[in-house]
């Protein structure tokens, strides 16, 4: 029956320009179970399926998609280049991220790796949280995920992360920078772009303060001085004569 109704939508008449017309199921699963029955059905004859998870929306996640049962059998062939590269390790890095967080909620010694994944997974979520009648151009998309994904959020507190970007592409912008119009015309993120892109966010972050007014760049590294330099820079403190009475 599902098949039936799925397989072929609509085919339109070739005298009248041909082509087809997509079917968009929509299943409601019971307590998250994909593996019942009319979910599983559909599942094996689509394209792919968006998984939306009640306790994601619950927790602000917006749209709560699960990364890690969502699946698209079309995958890159839809994407331009440039979302190809920066977002290749997207949804593995959320699928661990998942993982990572349950596994962390009953332990509490973390390697540093691990404790890094946390951060990092942490502020992508944040990054992909969308809100309503708010679509973004595919350039935007590719300069958004580019912060993520190449750790430039990573010094971002992840309530700033939001603002963060939307402040970062609104400058993109107003700067008359080319790099959103390079990629929106080539498609590609050249090695110039990427470089200009960084550059581009690493003068920005030095402008950019946190909610709390912090800054969001770590203080430079200062060397330590040698022991000749410390010889130099010796002040010679001389206690004035004792008052005659």
């Amino acid at each position: 029956l599902h098949s039936r109704l799925l397989e072929r939508c609509a085919k339109l008449s070739d005298e009248l320009g041909g082509g087809s017309m997509t079917g968009l199921p929509i299943i409601e699963t019971k307590a998250n179970d994909i593996s019942a029955y009319i979910p599983t059905n559909v599942i094996s004859i689509t394209d792919g399926q968006c998984f939306l998870e009640t306790d994601l929306f619950n927790q602000g996640v917006r749209p709560a998609i699960n990364v890690g049962v969502s699946v698209s059998r079309v995958g890159g062939a839809a994407q331009i280049k440039a979302m190809k590269e920066v977002a290749g390790s997207l949804r593995l890095d959320l699928s661990q991220y998942r993982e990572l967080e349950a596994f962390a909620a009953f332990a509490s010694d973390l390697d540093e790796t691990s404790k890094a994944q946390l951060e990092r997974g942490a502020r992508l979520v944040e990054l992909l949280k969308q809100p309503q009648y708010s679509p973004m151009s595919v350039e935007d998309q590719v300069v958004a995920i580019f912060l993520g994904t190449k750790g430039h959020l990573d010094s971002v507190p992840v309530a700033d992360v939001s603002r963060f970007e939307s402040e970062f592409i609104e400058h993109l912008k107003a700067s008359g920078s080319s790099i959103l119009g390079d990629i929106k015309s080539s498609q590609k993120l050249t090695e110039e772009t990427e470089s200009a892109l960084e550059k581009t966010v690493a003068d920005f972050k030095k402008g950019f303060a946190t909610s709390d007014g912090s800054s969001v760049v770590p203080d430079a590294h200062v060397a330590a001085m040698s022991e000749d330099e410390v010889e130099k820079e010796a002040v010679q403190v001389r206690k004035p004569a004792p008052k005659k009475k």
